[in-house]
């Protein structure tokens, strides 16, 4: 009698585990971004600059190559960002992907020395709740030569209703970083 009631809390035990277990979710797999380009235009201007941050190969390996952005002072900017995958034949657009699932990205914009380059705006498209992705955006320079560096970070998932996230503030967007780069500048 001990036997099966052994055996029966045994064989209880083991279908209530089976049965409680959560069903796999589907990871949402991450996109290799090889390429950065990002699209200058001098609101005075008609002329078009791309600046571009590359890893050939990858991470590890083979420092990336990232050209330095030369922008006039106390100018406004207009900027654009294409993220491509370069590895895929043939090449992907992340920035599509970007764009799509718009709700769970955000771009952010950092200026080292930080009066260098300010009054960072995001420009449209909007998500679809209406909350900036970035991925267009706007940016006014100093009136003084100077040089520094330009942070671009893509979260996602970010808080998009965190205090100050929609403005472009990072502190409490929270959330996994897809992308990190530092573009060097100078003013002249």
């Amino acid at each position: 009698m001990k036997k099966k009631s052994f055996f029966l809390a045994i064989t209880t035990s083991i279908l209530i585990t089976i049965s409680c277990k959560k069903e796999p979710q589907a990871i949402n797999e991450e996109e290799l971004i090889s390429t950065m380009i990002i699209t200058l235009k001098k609101n005075s201007s008609l002329s078009v600059q791309n600046y571009i941050w590359n890893d050939t190969d990858g991470i590890g390996g083979i420092d990336a190559t990232v050209d330095s952005i030369i922008i006039d002072k106390d100018a406004e900017y207009n900027a654009s960002i294409l993220l491509l995958n370069t590895h895929k034949t043939p090449t992907d657009t992340i920035s599509n992907e970007v764009l799509e699932e718009g709700t769970t990205h955000q771009f952010f914009y950092q200026s080292t020395p930080a009066s260098a380059l300010s009054n960072f705006q995001y420009q449209a498209p909007n998500d679809t709740d209406g909350n900036p992705i970035g991925i267009n955006f706007r940016f006014e320079t100093i009136d003084a030569s100077n040089t520094g560096f330009l942070k671009i970070i893509l979260r996602h998932h970010p808080n998009k209703l965190g205090s100050g996230v929609s403005s472009g503030d990072i502190t409490n967007a929270q959330g996994e970083t897809d992308i990190e780069i530092e573009f060097p500048f100078r003013i002249q």
